[in-house]
């Protein structure tokens, strides 16, 4: 009898395990599929929002564009304008300010002297009827190292003869290859008299003249 009884226990605890089964069987089957899908949605959602970039890292904002820079207008603000100072010569050898100076063009004559009085270019020609005659010329000294090496040349000169008859200026045509003796034939030159040059009106005027110096040993 006790046999059978515990056979009876045995019986009813398996039918009453998968009846047990069988019931967590169909509460899954009954679930709806959209309240899972929901709930893993939302999971999912949870853990990205805890890896949020934005929520970590603070975006820096945006500067202000600026207007970009004019390098020329700056450059020519930053450098002043040079101006040419005016010659200036003073009017009294002790001047100290300039309040003793004045402006002197140096493409103009100085004012005051007469236009038959000024040096034109050499070569020039100035109108003219009767020519210079030089009524003195003193010798030119003969250059020591010329002489003692032997050497002889030929100097052509121009000379300007003033109205009155006066060598202003001289300028070399043809050199005789030695300085010394050019420098000679020039000195000789500017000490020599003359009688001036004239024109049809009989007025003396100054011209151009051509003199020629040849050095020759004894």
């Amino acid at each position: 009898m006790r046999h059978s009884e515990n056979g009876s226990r045995a019986g009813t605890m398996d039918y009453g395990m998968l009846f047990g089964v069988a019931a967590i069987i169909l509460m899954f089957e009954l679930v709806p599929g959209a309240s899972v899908g929901r709930l893993s949605t939302r999971t999912v959602s949870e853990e990205m929002r805890g890896f949020d970039p934005g929520e970590l890292y603070e975006v820096p904002p945006e500067m202000p564009e600026e207007d970009p820079v004019d390098v020329e207008s700056i450059i020519s603000s930053e450098i002043p304008e040079v101006v040419q100072p005016d010659q200036v010569i003073s009017l009294d050898p002790d001047a100290q300010g300039l309040d003793t100076v004045a402006t002197v063009d140096p493409n103009v004559l100085e004012p005051g002297v007469p236009e038959d009085e000024r040096i034109p270019e050499p070569g020039t020609f100035v109108p003219h009827s009767v020519h210079p005659v030089c009524t003195y010329r003193p010798t030119p000294d003969y250059p020591e190292m010329a002489r003692q090496a032997g050497v002889e040349g030929r100097v052509t000169l121009q000379v300007f003869v003033s109205a009155e008859g006066v060598p202003l200026e001289v300028v070399v045509v043809q050199s005789s290859g030695l300085a010394s003796m050019d420098e000679a034939a020039k000195e000789s030159i500017m000490r020599s008299s003359w009688s001036p040059a004239k024109r049809d009106d009989g007025v003396a005027v100054g011209v151009w003249t051509s003199v020629i110096y040849d050095f020759v040993l004894d």
